[in-house]
């Protein structure tokens, strides 16, 4: 074939395939057109348009039944929960005193609100301390059945706690999701001022200062609180019968304490009554619980002189807690809470000698 003829072939291939690709071009712009014109027509628009809109108004009904259900849930709380806390400033003392006496004379401790606990079983779950030698109380409960001294030391019945220490939502107690480092703390601060001032070879008394530094306190009560806090954690994280009995009686975990899971800073609380109080109504101020630890924070103090000193240096002149002082945080009669809380919070007191707690302050 000559050059001339080679290149009309060409010429005509190439014609050709662009003609089909027209063909299947124009095919598939066909088949687009009908299905617009099947799908996307004026009245099945309108019909989509009212559907979004049925959806819309079912969204905003259910919405509205939600808020309806939750408020109706917080009412049945409230009620359960006993009256509300108040903040009426024109209570003098002698009248708390006397509304919580009465609020005492109905008290009655209960994990779940069917099934009620009688007053002996209250005070076995409270003022007894776990032992191997008590007979267990008999109640009527079976989530209240105390755990067995008789098979677990006292040193290994750790309180079951709800707290996720894996993650870091949990400010109170940042301490704890590091127990490696805890475990190579020693067993006693070396110095007071590790937990007042902060130390670079403590960890756990150093996180234990900058967690004490977010709460207005003074100095007694923030030693105070750091020193019974260090060794409640040690024994949490490390369990033994040393660290165990480090732990002043009242601090103790009472058999109350071991039925019901619950965030681990109600533990130190230093009123074994108070712990149990704010554990069964943890479901109530969980949600308010930044509120709830800041009043008490500011308002549980010991009953120390205000211009006291509670350091003094010893024969070495080191400065080192002073014995009164030490003997003073490791009682519970030590320790009291100012008329504010107790008014803001009555049902947390419930069961408690307010002539023995109240503290005032002049």
């Amino acid at each position: 074939m000559s050059s001339n003829e080679k290149k009309r072939l060409r010429d005509r291939r190439s014609q050709q395939t662009l003609r089909e690709k027209k063909l299947r071009h124009t095919t598939e712009l066909e088949e687009q057109v009908a299905h617009c014109k099947q799908h996307h027509s004026d009245r099945g628009v309108a019909h989509l348009l009212q559907v979004i809109n049925g959806l819309r108004k079912q969204n905003d009904a259910l919405l509205t039944r939600q808020k309806s259900l939750k408020s109706l849930v917080d009412s049945w709380e409230t009620e359960v929960d006993g009256p509300g806390p108040t903040n009426d400033p024109t209570h003098d003392l002698s009248s708390l005193y006397e509304e919580m006496s009465k609020r005492e004379a109905q008290f009655s401790l209960q994990t779940n609100f069917n099934e009620s606990i009688s007053q002996h079983n209250i005070d076995s779950l409270l003022n007894t301390p776990i032992s191997a030698a008590s007979t267990p109380p008999i109640i009527p409960s079976p989530c209240l059945e105390p755990l067995s001294a008789e098979t677990t030391p006292l040193w290994k019945q750790i309180p079951p706690h709800t707290d996720n220490f894996s993650t870091r939502t949990m400010i109170s107690c940042p301490w704890l999701m590091y127990p490696e480092l805890v475990i190579q703390c020693p067993d006693t601060p070396d110095s007071p001022l590790d937990l007042l001032y902060g130390t670079k070879t403590n960890t756990l008394a150093d996180m234990i200062h900058t967690a004490l530094q977010r709460r207005p306190i003074r100095d007694p009560e923030r030693l105070g609180t750091g020193w019974l806090t260090y060794h409640f954690s040690r024994w949490v994280i490390a369990p033994s019968p040393e660290n165990y009995n480090r732990l002043p009686m009242f601090l103790r975990p009472v058999q109350g304490q071991m039925t019901i899971p619950h965030p681990l800073v109600l533990d130190f609380m230093p009123w074994p009554r108070m712990r149990l109080n704010l554990i069964r109504r943890w479901h109530v101020y969980a949600k308010d619980r930044d509120y709830l630890f800041g009043l008490l924070a500011c308002c549980v103090k010991l009953r120390w002189p205000w211009n006291e000193k509670i350091l003094e240096r010893n024969e070495q002149n080191e400065l080192c807690i002073k014995k009164a002082f030490y003997e003073l945080f490791a009682n519970e009669s030590g320790w009291g809470l100012t008329p504010e809380f107790i008014r803001r919070y009555p049902d947390l007191v419930e069961g408690m000698d307010i002539n023995k707690v109240v503290i005032e302050l002049l």
